[in-house]
């Protein structure tokens, strides 16, 4: 089971590695995963932002393994978290005749008219990772409360009577901010830990400088007049954020690798694990770039065969990962 586990973890690095290579620059790219173009299927894939370190490992997964297995002609463009930008890119995607249209959704309201365009020409859509909030669509993705719940639940065990918590949310009106919001925070009242407060609760949208102005602040807003702070914990809803708060809270000297502050990410990334086996945070909760890659091609796979997708979803299923098993995951 290690041996399997240290694997797909060395995978997931490697795509990493590969991610960075690739750059964050915008525009599009277009790459073929077949040497019979003539027979692959004709993809349109709209990224939420090549910044995004997950968005970014995500979509070099996707297109690594689509040049393995064969059959896919990926073109991609890269939104950069601009709303009406995206809708354009669908758009122009949509012109090309496209086979299928893959978005990950930088807003889940805003990017209904893309979707119902898709939908009026017959395109079929698959929302990646991110749910749209109207359309008829295939969602591929993890459910993202099951991630804030098993934050919730660690904290529960481990805070203090009486705790005080801060937390970095993601970008306001995605679907995922919310539901690892409400999965924490409902882990926390099954508890019985009404005794925890969060003292703050703001939006760094998914970015560690972002993180990093919210916690400069909270640790001048909560000092203890003794060096510290008085809050016990950090909950971040994604690693770039969580490590946003280790990099504020290192450069206080409050931090020294020893969970002074408790601090938990979402996504499993190569530096959120990392941190957690030095002990700057006591969590990650992975996100499987790999796994929904391999999904998202399934569903390309069901659609392009005429085959129906139970429920209109397929998921994949977040890791905790923690000091007791992090050892499983370098």
């Amino acid at each position: 089971m290690k041996k399997t586990i240290r694997l797909a973890a060395m995978i997931l690095a490697a795509v990493m590695t590969m991610a960075a290579l690739a750059g964050c620059g915008g525009g599009s790219s277009s790459s073929s995963g077949s040497a019979d173009s003539g027979a692959a299927a004709k993809i349109g894939f709209v990224n939420e932002a090549n910044t995004d370190v997950f968005d970014n490992t995500r979509m070099t997964a996707l297109q690594t393994l689509a040049d393995e297995v064969g059959g896919y002609n990926i073109e991609y463009s890269d939104a950069n978290l601009d709303i009406q930008k995206q809708i354009d890119q669908a758009n122009t995607f949509l012109s090309k005749n496209v086979d299928i249209l893959m978005l990950v959704p930088c807003d889940s309201d805003g990017i209904i008219p893309a979707i119902q365009n898709a939908n009026n020409k017959g395109t079929p859509t698959i929302c990646f990772g991110i749910k749209a909030n109207g359309g008829d669509f295939i969602f591929v993705g993890s459910n993202s409360y099951d991630a804030g719940h098993m934050q919730g639940e660690l904290m529960a065990e481990m805070l203090p009577e009486n705790a005080k918590v801060c937390y970095l949310a993601g970008t306001a009106g995605l679907e995922h901010s919310i539901l690892r919001r409400q999965g924490f925070q409902e882990a926390l009242a099954e508890a019985g830990r009404d005794d925890v407060e969060i003292i703050e609760d703001q939006d760094a949208q998914y970015t560690k400088a972002k993180a990093m102005e919210k916690v400069d602040a909270w640790v001048q807003k909560y000092a203890d007049g003794k060096g510290g702070v008085t809050f016990d914990a950090v909950v971040a809803a994604n690693d770039q954020m969580a490590l946003g708060a280790v990099e504020s809270l290192k450069g206080a000297n409050i931090l020294k690798g020893n969970n002074e502050i408790l601090i938990s990410g979402i996504d499993g990334t190569p530096d959120g694990v990392a941190a957690v086996a030095n002990g700057y945070m006591v969590q990650t909760v992975l996100q499987d770039a790999a796994g929904q890659a391999k999904a998202g091609l399934e569903a390309v796979d069901k659609i392009m065969a005429g085959e129906q997708i139970p429920g209109n979803e397929i998921m994949v299923p977040f890791v905790n990962i923690t000091q007791d098993n992090v050892a499983d995951f370098q």
